[in-house]
């Protein structure tokens, strides 16, 4: 073909899209996004934090500002194995701007900066004990209205916390998330800005002994661009094949593509200097002789807990028998699917908040009409 033709015909071609970004058509998947991962400060999302001295030890609580009234619920944050209060961050930003109340954060036996002698006693008997005298000892001239949510681990403790005799009355509500006894699923952190907030919380510096979060403020800037790059990115069909495989034994959900975040190894971040390591603050793998007691008999407990029950899973496939026959009869408790990216968490657990009357919405928050927005809770 001449040239002559060649240009008579891409005279008749469409004329090309233009390109809106300065990435090239052939870069591997996922090269066009550019994340933060410097850590942040809890001091963004809490307003404040105490120690609280009990006889097991010294136990580290996150609190955000007081409500506008003292009868509004304070909602009881506890994280699941291996993460910190400081996993809530985001969601006590969400929810205290869509609801008044106060959120309690503590960092579970073990974990973050509560000191005790014995880290690896993680049985629910202790567990359940340490957080009935935190309450108690936070709370000296009374306690408030309380909200337990409890994710994995922190589920199992809400619930048997929330059937204490010293405790049952003040109990308004309770959600536990992601915890079935017929079927517990391991939780995971996918959310790069949560991450960020807690993840100095769960690990330790091997020179000082010292947690990460002490360390914040002097760490630099960190973006996936000065993270070492994979050395090859798997053909897309490839990955497509494999997640379709998760999801077909019921083991993965999915998920928007802007929340997946493939992970790379990072070199130790610190102040230039190369021996700086890390190490995890707890070893789970020394507590799993606790594992089967979190949640043996739970759902049967979870039922018979008085106040409004709310249970939030990631596929109602991994209901037990218990559960779904508590679903099927009504008033027993809420089973809400949810995709837990987001603000999600923090608008059901709102919504079902003032679907029973436990407090009023903010001024955002009643323009969000929860109830309408989030059926079912």
């Amino acid at each position: 073909m001449s040239a002559l033709q060649k240009t008579i015909m891409k005279n008749k071609l469409p004329p090309r899209v233009p390109r809106t970004s300065g990435v090239s058509k052939m870069a591997p998947f996922g090269a066009g996004r550019r994340k933060d991962y410097t850590p942040v400060s809890w001091k963004q999302y809490f307003h404040q934090s105490v120690d609280v001295e009990i006889n097991a030890g010294t136990f580290r609580v996150y609190l955000s500002p007081e409500p506008d009234h003292p009868d509004r619920p304070r909602i009881v944050t506890l994280h699941g194995g291996g993460y910190s209060g400081l996993s809530w961050s985001l969601f006590t930003e969400e929810i205290t701007s869509m609801i008044h109340c106060q959120v309690v954060s503590i960092d579970i036996r073990g974990h973050g900066e509560t000191k005790v002698e014995n880290c690896d006693d993680l049985s629910i008997e202790t567990l359940v004990y340490d957080i009935e005298q935190v309450l108690h000892k936070l709370f000296t001239d009374g306690i408030p209205p309380l909200v337990l949510v409890g994710h994995s681990m922190g589920g199992a403790v809400a619930v048997r916390v929330s059937l204490q005799p010293s405790l049952e009355h003040c109990i308004q509500g309770i959600a536990v998330i992601d915890v079935v006894e017929g079927n517990v699923r391991s939780g995971q952190v996918r959310n790069v800005d949560s991450a960020r907030v807690s993840m100095p919380s769960q690990i330790i510096n091997c020179e000082t002994g010292k947690l990460a979060i002490n360390e914040v403020e002097s760490y630099t800037s960190v973006s996936d661009e000065s993270l070492p790059a994979p050395t090859r990115h798997a053909p897309l069909a490839d990955r497509i094949a494999e997640e379709s495989d998760g999801e077909a034994d019921g083991e993965s959900e999915t998920c928007p593509e802007d929340t997946v975040e493939h992970f790379v190894k990072p070199s130790a971040v610190g102040d230039g200097n190369s021996s700086m390591k890390y190490k995890w603050r707890i070893e789970l793998s020394r507590t799993e002789r606790h594992w089967a007691g979190w949640f043996r008999g739970l759902s049967a407990a979870f039922l018979s807990v008085r106040a409004p029950r709310l249970l939030l899973l990631a596929s109602i496939d991994g209901l037990d028998r218990e559960l779904t026959v508590g679903q099927m009869q009504a008033g027993r408790c809420a089973v809400l699917k949810a995709p837990f990216l987001g603000k999600e968490v923090a608008r059901v657990v709102a919504a079902f908040a003032l679907r029973h009357r436990l407090t009023c919405p903010t001024e955002l928050g009643a323009d969000m009409q929860l109830l309408h927005t989030v059926p079912g809770c």
